[in-house]
């Protein structure tokens, strides 16, 4: 009806093709762009601070009542929780069918829980904090380091970045900026140990003075008739000589000590600093910034270079300032990489078109190909879509469906004319014709993508953009084909067999090969078993090889980025891991395959990737490197290289030498987990676990976050010579905490800095722990005078390993077993040798104690099973959706085989050239299907349509099959052409989702011709046989052959 009215109407024609091109033009360029799909934020952590506990303490104490307040939230998940010496770290995530709306409230509610878990807590615990920025990936990092040789204070460059940071805060579209390797500064009084026990006098008593004298309080008010004035009183901390000027005490004879007697004061980074950074060898600074999401990167990256650039001017000349990463190059390469390889697939889709149907209907094509491509961008803009590698993969799905259905609308339409049709007539019996086929084959496909489409959580948002743009695509490509493409055929094909002779109009003949076609169709017609019995072969050999494919849930990508993790003992220092580090570094920047080296000490290096996220905080023992190679191509290789390296080189420490992947963020690739009540059972039984798995193939590094503590200093001290001190054990912890790590007293203002007045001894009377046993106790003795008591008279130290972090999931206690394997390897392969060896040698659990595969497998598992949640549902409106379209349960079986026997051949083709089976293989298949579902319901239809054919003639059969087999053979080379370029681009992303949707295409051609045809003449003679009668021909088009 559409395209009837249209074709009357030519100027409606033009105005909507007008205005497709000019509102779709606006929002293609309005629509956000980005690399990778933005995951949605489903986890946060939890930090809660109790120094000097240990774990079971630190258990008990604080991680148990922060789980029950948490526990009481309904849309919790799954919550994971550490237990280590003086820190609590949590790690929570929501339901992940939570709608984006929702996620506020639910953090407002944990913010509450942690509220109300604080007044529960013992004196000395700090306040939990709640960071849900940790998933967050930068789109630009900044490095600040000193130029060349010069000697930069750590503390400027921290104010430089942190001015850098705030500038781009106050950048529109920037969403946070955070800083790597900031050194805390402080006023640090440190105190010589004689003075201070020469006049009698306790660190404590001194930061008391200190807090005293720092009158940053209120003072009142005074008010009265015509006098409103507030009131203040000199002498807070403002100054350096201020502080050293501070009366501590006064003696009977009037005499005072003042802080400039007990020692330096001075301002000074806090030591030891909680995260150091290296920038190519050299101290220095990193700045992470996010774009807020729905933004464009590439106009982003483009405001903040310009920023950067102002900035770098205003910068002093002996500060280097660089990004060290811009995410928007690697999204523009990408897409245009993709839009290359795409515009080569249309262009090779319109020369097989040119030769199959003539100049005419590829130009057809060329002017629906852009149509439909800008109303999906309309759609996509509209609902709040971006642009990335996941709906652009979409995108090219659905133009093998696209070309599709516009090839078959022409070729109908094309027919028609010239059996002398007018256009009108031609127009209104083609759409009459193809109506109910298009909208049905359509229907059927998207709802095979439609568990991806609804699927919610991380795998969602990566495979969701995918299944979103196949059905926006799907959708506005159907409705063109049944308005747009036949008024553009029924003007621009020829209307007579004359002019359409030639074979630049009306394509090119069959010929020979058209001759065997039909003649092997008619041996299929004539022996239908012995066809359908070869027809099926294929498929079935495509399910038989299945099991040997390798199975790759979420594919890899070829970038010329890696990070490596290092680990050294817990127990080491950060200054330790500082000189690994160096070493490290003078060897990767040797290699010439490297071009840039960034190291981050005691945290997580900044995310640079979508599914990486920060899980580390000061630890001094970590150093994280995000390392750029000077070769997409050969990081793998490099990859594999550095891991042996490495680890023969620097046995101190575990290094993993990381890619990037696609997909959810997983910690390790292999994990399992054992759960149990028993520390010490759990400790024994990850052990084991561990040696099996650190003996199989492929396995790089293996660890549980059960172990022994780090080495730790007890004093055992004699509480009689405490008692006789008149001291108690408190005492001494506390006056030993005062002298390592220092008392605040007061604070200055720099700005709207805050720097805290730390009193403490000096670092050089207690680096090592024969030097801690001199630190004399303060001593109030009967004459009330005060004396120090050397820590060695009252006892001795001992060095004794502290006792593990605890780990509980959902309140149960823990033990992960992590292994990480050879870059390259799939996790896959390797979890099944473990399970293998386990089944083989198995290891005996005691009662109450059970063990759960995560890492990878747990991440394939959870997206398996949101697959497979709404399957019962979608395959019941599938197979209604045929059933109605054919009004027959008997051809609805043979649409249904057809599904099977595409996905069958799209295995087939992945086996036959080695591709792995993953997600994009998975996206292939089911593209795949749908071109073979739409060919079947065509042929069948038309089949339906024709009273000879459902007679049972096999003359008919043929020729009405004969009749749709240039549009099925063009789509098919068209299909197939289309999506070579990928196939030969070479990358780990590409080849594999090109094959199974390609192969499976070109392969499916068997079936339309040698399967569907001989199935259904089985299908009605045996019918009619039985005495059901012959099918009911439909309304339309019921001529003979």
């Amino acid at each position: 009806m559409f395209a009837q009215y249209i074709f009357k109407h030519p100027r409606y024609f033009a105005l909507l093709i007008i205005s497709v091109f000019a509102v779709g033009i606006n929002s293609f360029s309005n629509i956000p762009r980005q690399e990778e799909p933005t995951l949605t934020n489903f986890g946060g952590t939890v930090l809660t601070f109790y120094p000097g506990a240990t774990p079971d303490r630190v258990e008990a104490l604080v991680t148990k009542p922060l789980e029950d307040e948490l526990r009481k939230i309904s849309e919790l998940d799954k919550l994971m929780t550490t237990s280590s010496s003086g820190v609590s770290s949590m790690q929570v995530r929501l339901d992940d069918t939570l709608p984006d709306h929702e996620l506020e409230r639910v953090w407002s509610e944990v913010r509450d829980a942690l509220s109300d878990a604080y007044a529960l807590f013992p004196p000395g615990v700090g306040i939990p904090t709640l960071d849900t920025d940790r998933f967050q990936s930068f789109n630009a990092i900044v490095a600040m380091s000193g130029r060349d040789d010069a000697d930069i204070p750590l503390s400027l460059l921290g104010r430089m970045a942190e001015d850098l940071a705030d500038r781009a805060r106050n950048m529109d579209g920037t969403k946070l900026a955070v800083l790597f390797g900031e050194p805390a500064e402080e006023i640090r009084v440190e105190i010589n140990e004689d003075a201070l026990v020469a006049r009698g006098l306790s660190l404590a008593e001194v930061s008391a003075a200190l807090r005293a004298a720092d009158a940053k309080v209120s003072s009142g008010r005074a008010t009265g008739e015509g006098t409103d004035m507030l009131i203040e009183i000199a002498g807070d901390f403002d100054s350096l000589t201020r502080i050293r000027e501070v009366i501590v005490n006064t003696s009977a004879n009037g005499s005072a000590t003042r802080i400039a007697d007990l020692g330096r004061v001075y301002k000074a980074a806090i030591t030891p600093p909680s995260s150091l950074v290296l920038v190519q060898g050299k101290p220095g600074i990193m700045v992470g910034v996010a774009m807020e999401d729905g933004r464009q990167v590439d106009r982003w990256a483009q405001e903040f270079s310009l920023l950067l650039r102002d900035y770098i001017n205003d910068a002093p000349a002996s500060v280097l300032v660089e990004q060290t990463f811009d995410q928007s190059t690697y999204a523009k390469s990408r897409l245009a990489d993709v839009t290359l390889n795409l515009a080569i697939g249309i262009t090779l889709v319109l020369l097989v078109l040119l030769f199959t149907l003539g100049w005419r209907a590829a130009v057809v094509v060329a002017i629906i190909l852009p149509l439909c491509g800008l109303i999906s961008m309309v759609v996509m803009e509209r609902t709040g879509m971006a642009l990335h590698q996941m709906t652009i993969c979409g995108l090219i799905v659905a133009l093998g469906l696209l070309v599709d259905g516009s090839i078959v609308m022409t070729d109908e339409i094309r027919k028609r004319l010239l059996q002398e049709h007018t256009p009108y007539n031609a127009i209104a019996g083609a759409v009459d014709r193809l109506r109910v086929p298009l909208l049905s084959s359509t229907l059927t496909t998207i709802l095979a993508f439609m568990p991806m489409a609804i699927m919610p959580g991380p795998g969602g948002d990566f495979l969701g953009a995918i299944a979103q743009a196949v059905i926006i695509m799907l959708v506005t490509s159907t409705a063109l084909a049944l308005i747009v493409t036949p008024v553009l055929a029924s003007w621009l094909l020829p209307r007579t067999k004359e002019s359409s002779r030639h074979w630049y109009n009306g394509g090119m003949d069959g010929g020979k090969m058209g001759e065997a076609l039909s003649n092997a169709m008619d041996w299929s017609l004539k022996h239908p078993a012995a066809a359908i019995a070869l027809a099926l072969a294929l498929p079935l050999s495509g399910f038989i090889s299945f099991p040997t494919l390798t199975a790759q849930f979420f594919p890899g990508t070829d970038r010329d980025q890696m990070y490596i993790q290092v680990k050294l003992a817990d127990g080491r220092s950060i200054y330790d891991t500082l000189q690994v580090v160096e070493r490290l570094d003078e060897r990767l920047r040797s290699d010439p395959m490297i071009r840039r080296v960034d190291w981050t000490l005691g945290e997580s290096t900044p995310a640079f990737y979508y599914n990486m996220y920060r899980s580390r905080d000061g630890t001094p023992s970590w150093a994280e490197a995000l390392v750029l190679t000077r070769d997409e191509n050969q990081t793998d290789d490099l990859i594999r290289a550095l891991q042996l390296e490495l680890d023969r080189d620097f046995p101190e420490a575990r290094i993993i030498v990381n890619g990037i992947y696609q997909g959810p963020p997983v910690t390790a690739p292999i994990e399992l987990e054992i759960h149990g009540p028993n520390l010490a059972v759990l400790q024994e039984l990850g052990e084991e676990f561990r040696l099996r798995m650190d003996n199989l193939p492929h396995i790089i590094h293996t660890g549980t976050n059960l172990i022994g503590g780090a080495p730790k200093v007890v004093f055992h001290l004699d509480e009689e010579r405490l008692r006789l001190a008149n001291l108690q054990l408190t005492d001494a912890a506390t006056a030993l905490n005062d002298s390592l790590l220092g008392r605040v007293g007061g604070e200055v203002l720099e700005g709207t800095e805050r720097l805290p007045v730390r009193v403490r001894l000096s670092e050089a009377e207690w680096g090592t722990p024969d030097r801690i046993v001199d630190i004399r106790l303060p001593r109030r003795g009967g004459s009330d005078t005060l004396a120090g008591v050397p820590l060695n008279a009252i006892g001795s130290p001992a060095l004794e390993p502290a006792q593990s972090p605890i780990a509980r999931q959902d309140g149960v206690r823990i033990n992960t077993v992590q292994g990480y394997i050879t870059r390259g390897v799939l996790p896959e392969e390797v979890l099944k040798l473990l399970q293998q060896d386990l089944v083989n040698n198995p290891i005996n659990l005691p009662p109450g104690y059970s063990i759960v595969y995560g890492g990878d497998t747990d991440e394939r598992a959870r997206v398996v099973e949101k697959i497979m949640a709404p399957m019962g549902l979608i395959v019941s409106v599938l197979i209604a959706t045929i059933v109605l379209t054919f009004n027959s349960w008997r051809l609805t079986g043979i649409a249904l085989l057809v599904c099977l026997c595409s996905m069958g051949l799209s295995l087939l083709s992945l086996a036959l050239f080695q591709y792995p089976f993953g997600v994009m293989s998975l996206v292939g298949v089911i593209g795949s299907i749908g071109v073979s579902i739409n060919a079947a319901i065509i042929i069948l239809t038309a089949l339906q349509a024709n009273p000879a054919a459902v007679a049972g003639g096999r003359y008919a059969i043929r020729t009405v099959v004969m009749d749709s087999s240039r549009h099925i053979i063009s789509t098919t080379v068209t299909t197939f052409g289309g999506f070579l370029p990928l196939i030969l681009e070479g990358s780990e992303f590409w080849p594999p989702f090109a094959m199974a949707i390609a192969g499976g295409v070109l392969l499916s051609t068997i079936i339309s011709f040698f399967l569907v045809p001989p199935l259904f003449l089985l299908t009605v003679r045996k019918q009619r046989g039985m005495g059901f009668g012959p099918l009911k021909p439909s309304s339309s088009e019921g001529s003979t052959a």
